[in-house]
């Protein structure tokens, strides 16, 4: 099922809905998408160029609700240029996808930001590029976002977590971690905050080129990373040698590996 809905119109589109099984509802900027299945696994994929994604995990049903904001209705304005008037033209609108248990939402290059609540048990895939915050609350799921230019900040939630933004705060609060799987907290330009739940078992990969690290866990260091050596002479290749200045260490005897990694900030590993 394929919706697209443009900010500051009222849609719905019923004939399409009732073509593929699956009813969609949208009144003014909100759309509501059911997800196909409510017994399998449910994914959210959300690709925003401008605008913030928040994700709250409050759905009691077995659907998405996607509501956009910050677009502007057109306008005439006149005097601006002479002999002219300017119409505004919001650019805004997003294009929702459902395929097997699989929400898609897509936006605009002007898009509004997205506030989207769905099912508690969820996976995500959120990225944004620019002008907005990625924010999750409340999600127990595989839970994997990436922001650009803006924080990201995870809270209330639970699972595993690949969080990345390049120029922004990374912050996470995670109430259970799913065993077994290994998790990423990166920034380029920002800390990395991270709260575990205190009997969280794992290797720890720690890293900050300027700034420090900080842990309320006791951490048994074992080292350093050494150095990787790659040789492909034989093949008239390079000769080249690696070596990753991250600090190993494990917590609760150890488990998968984590890894927290910033350039310009600290990172701080905390105990719930």
């Amino acid at each position: 099922m394929r919706l697209w809905k443009t900010t500051g119109t009222t849609a719905a589109i019923g004939a399409m809905a009732t073509l593929f099984a699956v009813q969609a509802v949208a009144q003014d900027d909100k759309v509501t998408v059911p997800f196909r299945d409510a017994a399998k696994p449910r994914t959210l994929v959300v690709n925003l160029l401008n605008g913030s994604i928040t994700v709250h995990g409050g759905g009691t049903g077995n659907e998405a609700v996607v509501e956009g904001s910050g677009a502007k209705d057109g306008r005439v304005r006149r005097g601006e240029v002479q002999g002219m008037h300017r119409i505004d033209n919001s650019g805004g609108g997003y294009e929702i996808t459902e395929e097997n248990n699989v929400i898609t939402v897509h936006a605009g290059m002007n898009s509004s930001s997205l506030s989207i609540t769905v099912p508690a048990q969820i996976n995500l895939k959120l990225k944004t590029v620019n002008g907005g915050k990625l924010t999750v609350d409340g999600v127990s799921g595989d839970i994997d976002a990436e922001n650009t230019n803006g924080p990201v900040t995870i809270t209330n939630c639970s699972g595993s977590v690949l969080a990345n933004s390049l120029n922004g705060k990374v912050l996470v609060t995670l109430n259970q971690i799913t065993p077994g799987k290994e998790m990423s907290f990166s920034s380029m330009n920002g800390a990395v905050d991270v709260t575990l739940p205190a009997d969280t078992k794992a290797n720890l990969k720690m890293r900050t080129d300027n700034g420090e690290i900080w842990s309320d866990f006791d951490v048994k260091l074992t080292g350093g990373t050494p150095p990787t050596v790659e040789d492909n002479r034989k093949n008239g290749g390079r000769y080249r040698v690696k070596v990753d200045k991250s600090v190993i260490g494990s917590i609760n005897g150890g488990g998968p590996e984590m890894r927290f990694q910033t350039f310009n900030g600290s990172v701080y590993i905390r105990k719930k």
